[in-house]
């Protein structure tokens, strides 16, 4: 356990230093402040930009307007900065040979894939918790905080476990690839192949990616919360298969000196 410990100290000192937490958080706290400011904002400025007469269709400036606009930078921007951030965990480390240092020590193989994944929610964790507290603040200075605590919970767990998965995603990427550049392309790929399913409804319901949809429906009441709990599970199944499959794959994998 003091070995896991250690590892993770390490891991977060390298994301810190390596900037990574310090991208995470500006991106995020960006995210969260120009939600709100340009969900109250937008409108008013497109019409003193456009010609007198020009009639223009605006979402009417609230709350729930604010989060769907939160929710879309968050699925546009942020998990795409993600993606590009923890791309790099396993393969980059393998790439670079830098993982064999570690295990000369004889570090277990198991803390390694932990360590790594348990330092990137953490980064993860904290970046998101910013982006919320932010947007949480500037959205009660503009409309008030009317939508239920609970209901604001859990859809940004949605969320937050999505990117749980791309965390887990991007691990056993790189242990299969040892290749940055192909971590981020098959984990967008992934993504893109679930919006794709789409067109058929009744699958789409139940693929992790459509949590970054039904967020937003929990938000406005179009659905209640027990409409997703089989995707949410289905979510974290899933986030469990692939960190027990990293590891077992990490632990058979031959790395060279």
């Amino acid at each position: 356990m003091k070995s896991m410990v250690t590892l993770i100290r390490k891991e977060l000192l390298e994301a810190f230093r390596k900037h990574r937490l310090l991208i995470m958080v500006t991106i995020f706290s960006l995210i969260g402040l120009m939600s709100t400011i340009g969900t109250k904002y937008l409108g008013q400025i497109l019409k003193q930009l456009l010609p007198s007469g020009y009639v223009l269709k605006v979402r009417e400036a609230s709350e729930i307007e604010a989060y769907f606009q939160f929710f879309k930078n968050v699925s546009q921007i942020g998990l795409i900065v993600l993606i590009i951030i923890t791309a790099g965990l396993m393969a980059d480390e393998l790439e670079k040979k830098t993982i064999v240092n570690v295990l000369s020590k004889g570090v277990k193989r198991e803390y390694i894939i932990v360590s790594k994944f348990i330092s990137s929610l953490l980064v993860w964790m904290i970046s998101y918790i910013i982006s919320i507290v932010i947007f949480e603040y500037y959205t009660g200075l503009f409309w008030g905080n009317e939508i239920p605590l609970s209901t604001i919970i859990y859809s940004n767990l949605l969320v937050f476990s999505y990117g749980v998965l791309i965390i887990s995603i991007n691990i056993f990427l790189g242990i299969m690839f040892k290749n940055k550049i192909i971590t981020i392309v098959i984990c967008s790929i992934f993504s893109l192949i679930q919006m794709f399913i789409a067109i058929f409804p009744e699958i789409y319901k139940l693929l992790p990616i459509s949590l970054l949809s039904q967020c937003v429906y929990i938000i406005e009441g179009k659905i209640n919360i027990e409409g997703t709990v089989i995707t949410f599970l289905i979510t974290l199944t899933l986030i469990l298969f692939l960190l027990v499959t990293s590891m077992r794959l990490f632990k058979r994998k031959e790395i060279e000196q």
